[in-house]
């Protein structure tokens, strides 16, 4: 897969006018296999854009890890993605280099912490995510960045500096991290989610950070019924995370921002755009989800 990815990013039909929207296993987000293959909230995502984008062409290319992707977005020139975090303007600076960034296109109920319910007795009713990964009889199990809450108390919990951004560092540097706490097995690969959640319910991790909505996909697809219990998490209860488009930190990847931005600013409020985040939408947070997403609608870059 690997030399099929750089074939691809090398052939001649990738002008400096395409895009490359990356995309990896990442249900509900990416769906790459089955029967709801490509309906994913992601790429749906990609494909509002890319239907508006007509002045550019066009390339879907799949990636074997969000590792990989990450890695490939930050050498560009042209790549770009759906579903990375949004930040204001003023608190960008730890990914300039890495990737650029639109206006915010959905809004995330953050993760909860995931256990199995036979264990359910050693967790509270609430957690703090830094507390259990000070409790060196817990094992963590990572997949992939967070977000910026979470990714900053697991920096903390691995010692990376205050200032350094754990998803902007280099993934061969990361690992090195990863690596260095006992408590912490990463799997990163193939099936990202459905992997590390059937770690769980075989109970080789004691708990993991997830979604509700990805948690309840999981569930249909795997079939593990009500084996898995979520746990609020103090740090980022109640609170919400804008996602966003973002492409290579380029001269090529600053235009098609500015570009992505006029299309969100047109679109974003029409039923046909909101149609791409459905799984989004928590089962009886409904009312919440919507009212959460109209804040986003006067933020334009």
């Amino acid at each position: 897969m690997l030399a099929f990815v750089a074939v691809l990013m090398t052939d001649s039909a990738v002008s400096a006018e395409t895009l490359v929207w990356g995309k990896t296993s990442f249900p509900p987000g990416y769906i790459t296999e089955g029967p709801q293959k490509g309906q994913g909230y992601a790429d749906k995502l990609d494909s509002f854009m890319i239907e508006k984008l007509t002045q550019y062409g066009h390339k879907i290319v799949e990636f074997p890890s969000w590792e990989r992707f990450l890695r490939t977005i930050k050498q560009g020139p042209l790549v770009c993605t759906s579903i990375l975090w949004y930040r204001p303007p003023g608190e960008r600076a730890p990914i300039k280099g890495a990737y650029r960034i639109s206006a915010p296109n959905g809004v995330f109920f953050l993760h909860d912490v995931v256990v199995h319910k036979d264990n359910r007795h050693l967790f509270g009713e609430e957690v703090s995510f830094r507390e259990l990964l000070a409790n060196q009889k817990l094992t963590f199990g990572y997949n992939r960045p967070y977000g910026i809450t979470f990714n900053r108390i697991l920096s903390d919990h691995l010692g990376i500096a205050p200032g350094v951004e754990f998803d902007a560092i280099s993934t061969t540097d990361r690992h090195k991290y990863l690596k260095s706490a006992k408590n912490v097995f990463a799997r990163i690969g193939p099936d990202m989610i459905g992997g590390l959640m059937k770690m769980l319910l075989q109970q080789k991790v004691d708990y993991v950070l997830e979604y509700e909505f990805m948690v309840r996909y999981q569930q249909d697809k795997i079939g593990f019924s009500d084996d898995l219990v979520s746990i609020p998490v103090s740090e980022v209860k109640n609170k919400m995370n804008w996602i966003t488009y973002a492409c290579s930190d380029t001269p090529e990847g600053e235009k098609v921002i500015s570009a992505i931005n006029q299309v969100l600013k047109t679109y974003r409020d029409t039923d046909e755009f909101k149609d791409a985040l459905s799984y989004l939408v928590p089962v009886g947070r409904e009312e919440r989800y919507w009212s959460e997403f109209e804040k986003i609608l006067d933020v334009f870059e």
